[in-house]
C-alpha cells in the first residue's frame, strides 16, 4: 500500500512543472489530451473509493436492479455525447461556471457565475468529494486495517493533499489512466476470489434469487400509498425524469472540465462516448458479482443494530483475498480515494479561482499568483470535504440527497443551449428554489398522505417545482441583448429551431444537426443498455439469452465510434 501510495505521488510531482506553467495546464490539461486519455479520466474518476460500496449496498438492499439509481443516468451521458460535448467545446470555457458570462451577460450573469463558484466549487464539491470518496475508503480501511474512522479520513485526506496540490489536471488524468487498469484488476480479483469462496456462480445465483435479477417487480400494488413505494414507481421515476432533471443532464461538472482539455471537438465527443460505455456498461460487474456472493458469506445480522451493507465490501476484502492480492485491492481502494478527492478538489478550485477569485477579487492577477490560488484552493476543498465526511453516515445517502437537491436544475441547464429566450435569472431561481423545496417536500408529503422521504414523489415534486419557478423567472424578466445572443450563436452554433430570432439575426451559420445528434442519441442508448444487458446476462450465467443485446449493443456503438472517427 506504501509503495503504490508513493509511487502515484511520485508521479504527480513529475507532471508539477508542467501543471506550473499555466493556469491552462493545472484545470485543462492545456487543452490537449485525447480522446482516450480525456475518457479513460472520466472512467477512473468514478471508480472512486465509494463507488464499490454504493453498488453493494443496493446489491444487498434491493438487488442488481437497485444499480439503475445511477444506470439511468446513462441516457444523458449519451444525450451529452451527441448534443452538448461539441456546444461545450466550442464555447471555449475553462469551467462550467464560465458559461454564464458567455451565455448571459450584464449584472445578473457576473452573479450567477460568482454565485455559482461558491456553491458547486465549494459547497457541492466539497459535499461530493466527503460523502463519496473519504466517506468510503474510511468504511474499507475501517474494516480492513482496524483504523478507527477520524485516523482514517486525516491521514488519506493528508495523502491526497499532496496528491492534488502537486499535480493538477495532468498529474490527474495521467494516474487516472494508470489507476483505470488496476481498479479492472482488483475489482475482478475481488469478485472471483468471493465466488469461489460461496461456492461457485450457480450457488451465488440461486441463493440471490430475485436479487439477480436486472429489473425490479413490475406489479402494481392496490393501495396509493403502496404503489408509491413500489419498485416500478421507483423505476419510471428514473427513467422517466431523473435522466434529464438533474444538475450534469447537459454534461456538466467534471466532465466539462475533460472536454475542454481535449484537442479538438471529435476528440471531446471520443471522450464522452467512451465514458457513457466504460461507466454505465462495462465497470459494475465486478462489484454486482462480489456483492451477491456477499449474501452467502456474510448474511445479514438478526439483531436490532444496523447492518452497514456498504462496508461488506471490506470485509469481503479481509476475508476471501489471499496475502499480496489483498494489499494491492487495498492500495488501489487507497488510490481511488486520492483519484476521488483529487477530481472534486482539482474542479472545485477551478471554480473558486477562475470564476471567483480572479473574476471579482484580483482580476489583473498574474499566472504565478493564480497558480497560488489554484492550490491553496484546492487545500479548502479538501478541508471541507474532511468536515462533510463526518456529517454523513452513507454513502448512498450522500449519493441520493445529491441526485434531488439537483432535481429541476438540469431542465434549465439544457434549456439555456436550445432555447434563446433563457435568462440568467431562469438560472438564478432554479438554484436558489432547490433547498427551500427539498424542506417544503416533507410537509406536502404528510398533507398529501404520501409515505416520508418517498423517493418518486421527492423527485417529482423537486423536479416540478424547480421548472415551475425557472420558467417564471424567465418570462417576468427581460431577455439577454440581442447582440451578446448573436454573438453566442454564432461562436457555439447550437441548434437552430429554438434560436429563431437570434439566428435570422445571424445570417448565415451552419448550426448543428438536431435530426443527426437525435438519430446518434436515439442509437446510442439503445446501444449502451443493450450492451448492459447483454453484459450482464452474461455475467449472471445467462448463456446465449444475453447473445442477441451483446452483439446488438457492441454493433451500435462500434458503429457510431466509427461515424465519429469519420468526421472531419
Amino acid at each position: 500500500m506504501a509503495a503504490y501510495a508513493a509511487a502515484l505521488i511520485l508521479l504527480a510531482l513529475w507532471f508539477a512543472r508542467r501543471a506550473s506553467r499555466s493556469t491552462s495546464d493545472y484545470f485543462a490539461g492545456g487543452r490537449s489530451l485525447p480522446w482516450w486519455a480525456a475518457g479513460t479520466s472520466m472512467i477512473a474518476a468514478s471508480f472512486a473509493s465509494d463507488t464499490p460500496l454504493l453498488v453493494t449496498g443496493y446489491v444487498r438492499e434491493k438487488g442488481v436492479w437497485g444499480n439503475w439509481s445511477w444506470w439511468c443516468l446513462g441516457i444523458s451521458t449519451v444525450l451529452s455525447t451527441f448534443f452538448f460535448s461539441r456546444l461545450w467545446h466550442r464555447s471555449g470555457v475553462l469551467t462550467e461556471t464560465a458559461l454564464s458570462e458567455a451565455r448571459y451577460t450584464g449584472p445578473n450573469a457576473a452573479a450567477l457565475r460568482g454565485f455559482k463558484a461558491v456553491f458547486w466549487g465549494l459547497i457541492y464539491a466539497s459535499f461530493a468529494a466527503g460523502a463519496g470518496a473519504i466517506l468510503g475508503l474510511s468504511k474499507v480501511t475501517g474494516v480492513a486495517l482496524g483504523w478507527d474512522k477520524t485516523s482514517a479520513i486525516l491521514l488519506c485526506a493528508v495523502l491526497a493533499a499532496v496528491y492534488v496540490i502537486a499535480s493538477g489536471l495532468w498529474g490527474v488524468v495521467a494516474t487516472d489512466v494508470f489507476q483505470f487498469v488496476a481498479a479492472v484488476l482488483g475489482s475482478v480479483a475481488t469478485a472471483w476470489f468471493a465466488v469461489r469462496a460461496a461456492g461457485g456462480l450457480p450457488t451465488v445465483l440461486e441463493a440471490a434469487g430475485s436479487k439477480a435479477d436486472l429489473l425490479p417487480s413490475l406489479s402494481v400494488p392496490g393501495d396509493p400509498g403502496g404503489f408509491w413505494q413500489s419498485p416500478l414507481a421507483w423505476l419510471l421515476a428514473l427513467l422517466m425524469v431523473q435522466w434529464w432533471a438533474w444538475k450534469n443532464a447537459d454534461g456538466g461538472g467534471v466532465l466539462v472540465q475533460r472536454m475542454a482539455a481535449c484537442r479538438n471537438e471529435k476528440h471531446a465527443v471520443g471522450a464522452t462516448l467512451w465514458y457513457a460505455v466504460g461507466h454505465n456498461a462495462l465497470r459494475a460487474w465486478p462489484w454486482v458479482l462480489a456483492a451477491l456472493a456477499s449474501l452467502i458469506l456474510f448474511p445479514d445480522r438478526n439483531d436490532n443494530e444496523p447492518f452497514d451493507h456498504e462496508a461488506t465490501y471490506g470485509l469481503l476484502v479481509v476475508k476471501v483475498l489471499p496475502a499480496g492480492i489483498r494489499g494491492f485491492v487495498l492500495a488501489w481502494f487507497l488510490a481511488e480515494f486520492m483519484t476521488g478527492v483529487a477530481q472534486f478538489a482539482n474542479f472545485g478550485a477551478s471554480l473558486l479561482v477562475n470564476d471567483g477569485w480572479k473574476r471579482f477579487l484580483k482580476p489583473d492577477a498574474t499566472e504565478r499568483q493564480t497558480l497560488v490560488a489554484a492550490r491553496w484552493a484546492s487545500l479548502l476543498v479538501i478541508a471541507c470535504a474532511v468536515g462533510t465526511s463526518f456529517l454523513t453516515g452513507s454513502v448512498r445517502q450522500g449519493f441520493e440527497t445529491i441526485l434531488q437537491l439537483t432535481a429541476g436544475i438540469g431542465t434549465v441547464c439544457i434549456a439555456r443551449w436550445l432555447w434563446w429566450r433563457v435568462n440568467a435569472m431562469g438560472e438564478i431561481a432554479a438554484i436558489v428554489a432547490a433547498v427551500p423545496t427539498l424542506l417544503l417536500a416533507p410537509w406536502v408529503e404528510r398533507q398529501l398522505g404520501i409515505p416520508d422521504k418517498c423517493f418518486p414523489f421527492r423527485l417529482l415534486f423537486m423536479t416540478g417545482n424547480g421548472i415551475l419557478v425557472w420558467l417564471i423567472a424567465v418570462l417576468a424578466t427581460p431577455p439577454e441583448p440581442m447582440e451578446h445572443l448573436v454573438a453566442f450563436y454564432r461562436k457555439v452554433r447550437p441548434p437552430r429551431w429554438g434560436w429563431g430570432p437570434v439566428a435570422r439575426q445571424a445570417g448565415e451559420v451552419q448550426a448543428e444537426r438536431w435530426g443527426e445528434a437525435l438519430l446518434h442519441w436515439l442509437l446510442g442508448t439503445a446501444g449502451l443498455y443493450a450492451l448492459l444487458f447483454g453484459l450482464g446476462w452474461t455475467v449472471l450465467g445467462q448463456g446465449l439469452t444475453a447473445l442477441i443485446p451483446l452483439l446488438a449493443g457492441g454493433g451500435l456503438l462500434g458503429w457510431l465510434a466509427w461515424r465519429i472517427a469519420r468526421t472531419p
